[in-house]
């Protein structure tokens, strides 16, 4: 099997991959496009192949997108999420295959000392800490008050991160909407005042920011 290109095994090389398949006991399903992803419980799971989406609920009823996971992601409650709270869900957004591993499994000291234990188990705790800031981020974007703060803070961070004032989102339309919880008609909207403004201009998924304006 192919060594899944993911943080969590970083430093593991292919023999030691296909050996911590066997010693962790993994588990791998698929997952069909639309389909739910059952909340993982003392669990890591890792996205072999496709695109899957962590979603919120409110009370409402809207949804908003924590976080979208192609190949390598991985999620699970041992990164930071509460699976307590019903209103998170998985979605496969297109097939999908993901890796399971228990979690007793990564951090149980080794009966026979494999070196990738030590290697995932750092690999683990600094992926913990990503999350941490990851979310960090998405709520500094929502606790903006209007659709255009929520877009302009969710550019800057992503022009910040590529260090360029050109990107391309990694969102549909309506998954940008739903990630940074407004109504997608608004936000349409919005975007195209920021166009005729001058602050950006935008192509499909590609963005440009326009510092001379942005900057007024």
């Amino acid at each position: 099997m192919e060594n899944t290109a993911t943080s969590l095994f970083d430093g593991v090389a292919e023999d030691e991959y296909e050996a911590m398949l066997v010693c962790f006991k993994t588990v791998t399903k698929t997952y069909r496009k639309g389909e739910e992803i059952p909340m993982p419980h003392d669990r890591v799971a890792v996205v072999q192949k496709g695109f899957v989406s962590l979603i919120k609920t409110d009370i409402n009823g809207v949804r908003t997108i924590f976080e979208q996971l192609r190949e390598g992601g991985v999620f699970g409650d041992v990164l930071g999420y509460s699976w307590a709270d019903a209103s998170f869900f998985l979605i496969a957004e297109e097939d999908s295959d993901v890796l399971y591993i228990d979690y007793e499994h990564i951090v149980k000291r080794c009966a026979k000392a494999c070196a990738h234990h030590s290697t995932v188990v750092s690999n683990l705790v600094k992926l913990m800490s990503e999350k941490t800031q990851a979310l960090s981020e998405h709520l500094e974007i929502l606790s903006r008050r209007t659709t255009r703060e929520k877009l302009l803070a969710y550019f800057t961070m992503i022009s910040a991160k590529s260090k360029s004032s050109y990107f391309t989102l990694p969102f549909s339309q309506t998954s940008l909407a739903d990630y940074i919880c407004v109504d997608r008609s608004a936000m349409v909207r919005e975007l195209k005042r920021m166009t005729d403004e001058g602050l950006i201009e935008i192509e499909r998924r590609n963005v440009k920011l326009k510092k001379a304006k942005f900057m007024q």
